[in-house]
């Protein structure tokens, strides 16, 4: 599908073309600023991100401005900036504190797809797209040096090899939007993603 096509500029009210039109451009991160009232009325799960501390020395952003940064991030492409948009949407559903008063988002991801699914057929998505996106934004923070073989071989399954290279866009994104002294981590992402796009064979731990 030609993204493009499914724009329609000109109304005042903020619609899913509109976003997918906000999305897609090259100044998206200032667009969504302008039009965040707007955003939020269709979007209200967003409305709630902001201003919502995470309170972990992972980030330095609260849950919205770190969404947008990642949305900024990644590469102009709908599945990409789709699963940003919604890859931490679930977390303040999610929040805990420990008992040193660090934040916490066990298994936000899930919650992130539940709150996609409310909104993805308003964005024209095939099947095929739908899952794509739900995938990425399921494993989008998850440790692939954590995850067996068996686990692996299942997400790039899943994701498809022709796919895969977005997953790890993605994750880059998503470090990139965190504290700086973690940045380093990006060594990581590149030589998990080279592990496997090279086919070598995996060597995950089991636990």
């Amino acid at each position: 599908m030609n993204w493009c096509d499914i724009i329609n500029i000109g109304s005042d009210s903020m619609t899913y073309n509109k976003l997918l039109e906000i999305l897609l451009s090259d100044d998206v991160y200032d667009l969504f600023k302008q039009n965040e009232k707007e955003i939020f009325e269709i979007i209200p799960e967003l409305k709630i991100c902001k201003g919502f501390e995470q309170n972990s020395k992972w980030h330095i952003y609260d849950v919205y401005e770190h969404i947008l940064h990642v949305v900024s991030n990644v590469e102009n492409n709908i599945y990409l900036r789709l699963s940003a948009l919604f890859h931490d949407i679930g977390k303040p559903s999610t929040y805990t504190e420990d008992i040193n008063g660090v934040g916490h988002f066990y298994n936000h991801w899930n919650e992130s797809i539940k709150i996609f699914k409310k909104y993805q057929e308003n964005f024209g998505l095939s099947n095929e797209e739908i899952i794509l996106i739900t995938n990425l934004i399921f494993y989008h923070d998850i440790n692939i040096d954590k995850i067996n073989n068996e686990e692996a071989e299942n997400m790039i399954t899943k994701i498809g090899m022709s796919n895969i290279k977005m997953l790890f866009l993605l994750k880059r994104a998503d470090l990139l939007a965190q504290a700086p002294e973690f940045h380093n981590l990006l060594a990581n992402i590149n030589n998990q993603e080279q592990d496997i796009t090279k086919s070598k064979k995996l060597k995950y731990p089991k636990d």
